[in-house]
């Protein structure tokens, strides 16, 4: 039998284990970064194999200090301070892509070290008991430790999955989902913070419990995501993610996830493990469709979980009014999200599936079919230019968002329209100027339809025109940690509705101080510090044409 070379985690991240450079490298991570995430740590990733290591190492260094970028050739003169700035932001970007670039293969080489997780469909974790649907909503089932690798391997004190009872879009409809608590060194007592995550897509491997494990892939959003949990796993918050779409994968479905998510924290809160009690401060932070997710659980929580310790709940990015997103995004680069959107809706919503299924051509058809596959990136990156309102999908061409039950489903998804669905728990927007995914416009008639009901409201906007989706995410990630921060410290938030405006578009990894510099730092590589017009970097970054 031939002997694996393969090495083991613990193996890898030992300096003496190697000679020379990587030595160096090694031993440059773990004085840079440390080992443990949590207060009084930074953050270390291990890598499964020696390239990805390498490859880390530099994208780490030049989020971190720039400036040995800026040094001359050995010999040559030193370049002028626009020629340095470029090559500072190109090599920053060559080592994003060249991560992104070799993820699949890496994937495929963790696999001699770690068994790749199964399938949520394939998985009898998944698998409620017999009786289930006569527990109440928030009851767990079953439990389980796993290790979280969204970004190489996190060092987190613990994780853990739960899988609990809620419901689907209305009271009478229950169901089963699984939630991922995260736990860093050092845990805060009495918090807790629900991330809310932009998974936008509908299939199973795009499920936080599932792309957690499952590691670095050619889908960079569980990523992305991930690289936000550590802003508040570094503050020493224990972090709850939801798989708020549920079983069925229901994106865009407001109430299905305000359930799941209420449900979740429901979850969290009474799991022996955790040491939570009732009197536990709890705060939601969402972006982008995460929002859908985080501004739903707000609405819903006064009727649907009042009894939940909720101090506060961010919601940027806010796709607040689906038929305005739609008719925003329609045959444009984002177009890919029109086919996620309308699956997550066609089963939530049985009578819109009985519409889609008498109306839909076969193009429309291959898209769902997609939908049900992919994760976010690779549906952007499959269908640019969409023109969803033409017969080329539906026999209703340019009549489709207007039309019976396609407009009934769309307008329960709209924010604020309602007085009983306003929140009763502080709240925190944000929104570019220049978001070409959710209109400005939207998420602001939620803000003021939201205030005129009497709910406690602060509007951030992002207001320079370069203010896209992506870009006010990065900016406004720090401002709204403290926001989330002071409301679980106990210190309360501006009372009644107000606004605040901002030209910035960088994110500063020092804003937060030393202890937080790597984690922003790493956000700050994903999404790019600054990622220009109309986003054209992200655009870039999955059309593959960099």
């Amino acid at each position: 039998m031939t002997r694996s070379t393969h090495k083991t985690y613990d193996q890898l991240v030992k300096p003496e284990n190697y000679n020379g450079t990587m030595k160096d490298e090694l031993e440059m991570i773990d004085g840079r970064l440390g080992k443990k995430i949590g207060p009084a740590h930074a953050v270390l990733y291990n890598a499964p194999n020696r390239i990805e290591q390498n490859a880390y190492r530099r994208f780490v260094s030049m989020i971190n200090d720039p400036e040995c970028l800026h040094q001359p050739a050995i010999g040559g003169r030193e370049e002028d301070i626009k020629g340095r700035r470029f090559a500072t932001w190109s090599l920053l970007w060559f080592a994003f892509f060249l991560l992104w670039t070799l993820s699949i293969a890496l994937q495929a080489q963790a696999l001699a070290i770690r068994a790749s997780p199964q399938v949520p469909s394939e998985d009898p974790f998944y698998r409620p008991p017999s009786g289930w649907k006569d527990a109440k909503p928030g009851t767990v089932f079953r439990s389980r430790q796993v290790e979280i690798h969204a970004f190489l391997k996190a060092h987190v004190k613990e994780a853990w999955q739960l899988l609990y009872r809620t419901n689907f879009a209305s009271d009478d409809e229950p169901t089963t989902t699984v939630t991922t608590v995260i736990v860093p060194y050092n845990a805060k007592q009495e918090r807790l913070v629900l991330y809310a995550e932009y998974q936008d897509s509908n299939g199973e491997k795009c499920m936080p419990s599932f792309s957690y494990q499952a590691g670095f892939t050619s889908d960079l959003s569980a990523t992305m995501n991930m690289a936000s949990v550590l802003v508040f796993l570094q503050e020493g918050y224990i972090v709850t993610v939801p798989d708020k779409q549920g079983k069925r994968n229901m994106f865009a479905a407001g109430h299905v996830e305000g359930h799941q998510t209420l449900d979740g924290i429901r979850a969290t809160l009474s799991f022996d493990k955790l040491g939570f009690s009732n009197d536990t401060r709890v705060a939601g932070w969402g972006y982008s469709g995460g929002a859908i997710q985080s501004g739903w659980a707000a609405s819903l929580k006064k009727t649907y979980a009042p009894e939940l310790n909720m101090v506060g709940w961010y919601a940027g990015g806010t796709p607040s009014n689906l038929t305005d997103l739609i008719v925003n995004v329609n045959k444009g680069f984002f177009s890919g999200f029109l086919f996620s959107g309308l699956l997550g809706l066609s089963r939530a919503y049985p009578s819109l599936n009985e519409t889609l299924e008498r109306i839909s051509k076969e193009k429309l058809k291959e898209g769902l079919e997609d939908a049900d596959k992919l994760c976010m990136m690779d549906m952007l990156a499959k269908y640019p230019s969409t023109n969803l309102l033409t017969k080329d999908y539906t026999s209703l061409g340019d009549r489709l968002l207007a039309t019976g039950e396609v407009k009934d489903v769309l307008d329960q998804q709209i924010m604020g329209i309602h007085k009983d669905e306003t929140p009763d728990t502080p709240v925190l927007m944000a929104h570019g100027a220049g978001d070409e995914i959710v209109p400005f416009r939207s998420a602001y008639t939620t803000y003021e339809n939201w205030c005129k009901n009497g709910a406690q409201v602060e509007f951030m906007r992002f207001k320079n025109p370069l203010a896209g989706h992506f870009s006010t995410q990065l900016t406004s990630m720090a401002p709204t940690f403290e926001w989330i921060r002071d409301r679980l410290e106990g210190k309360p938030a501006k009372p009644g509705c107000s606004e605040s405006s901002t030209m910035a578009l960088f994110i500063n990894p020092d804003y937060l101080g030393q202890q937080f510099k790597d984690v922003l730092g790493v956000l700050a590589g994903l999404l790019g510090q600054k990622i220009g017009p109309g986003d054209s970097i992200f655009k870039k970054t999955i059309s593959g044409k960099h």
